[in-house]
């Protein structure tokens, strides 16, 4: 039995829990995190081809510069990620909508190592923190909010006929909750750890 903030924790009620959602929701997560790697792999070998057709932006070289905006990247890759926990949701129409989602993760794999290959321009220590604790966290925080909605309607709304007025509130609620534990992530990524690196590094 263990504690979070003064609320108990029973173990033996939790990690039967965790151990059937891991379960249920298996083929989920070896099919689209197994994508995301693999294209991500492939898309960066394929990139570093063509490195000098693509510059991005480092974010980290702008913090070291003093150039970042710390409001205006959060707003940003949080508004994509509610949009793509949006298109998430959105799949339950159709029994195998979900399928699309295979694509926007491929897709999001190739930005990725187009963004990574092409912000390589700074030294050592400003592109491997760029690459690592910026854009790879970022873009899979984003897959992380596909894969968690997807779970969510595979268990609960597959078989939903198109008129659900109950289910749609309780899926909305799910996709905001999700969007918004997600966004908090993605501001720790974009806001408090590069505050916390500035002072120590730069």
């Amino acid at each position: 039995m263990g504690k979070f903030n003064g609320i108990k924790i029973n173990k033996v009620c939790v990690t039967p829990y965790v151990k059937n959602y891991i379960k249920d929701n298996k083929l989920f997560f070896i099919t689209f995190y197994g994508l995301y790697l693999a294209v991500f792999v492939l898309s960066l070998f394929v990139v570093l081809s063509y490195e000098s057709e693509f510059t991005h932006v480092n974010y980290y070289q702008l913090i070291m510069n003093g150039e970042y905006g710390f409001v205006k990247v959060t707003l940003k890759y949080f508004l994509y990620n509610l949009l793509l926990a949006a298109c998430a949701m959105l799949t339950y129409r159709k029994k195998f909508a979900f399928a699309i989602m295979y694509f926007v993760v491929t897709f999001l794999a190739y930005r990725l190592a187009v963004n990574i290959v092409g912000s390589w321009n700074c030294n050592m220590i400003i592109n491997v923190l760029n690459a690592i604790l910026f854009y790879f966290m970022i873009y899979l925080i984003f897959v992380v909010t596909i894969v968690t909605i997807i779970c969510y309607i595979n268990k609960n709304y597959l078989y939903c006929s198109r008129s659900c007025p109950i289910t749609l509130k309780k899926m909305l609620g799910f996709t905001l909750i999700v969007a918004i534990v997600t966004g908090i992530v993605i501001a720790i990524f974009t806001v408090v750890l590069p505050l916390i690196l500035k002072c120590i590094l730069f």
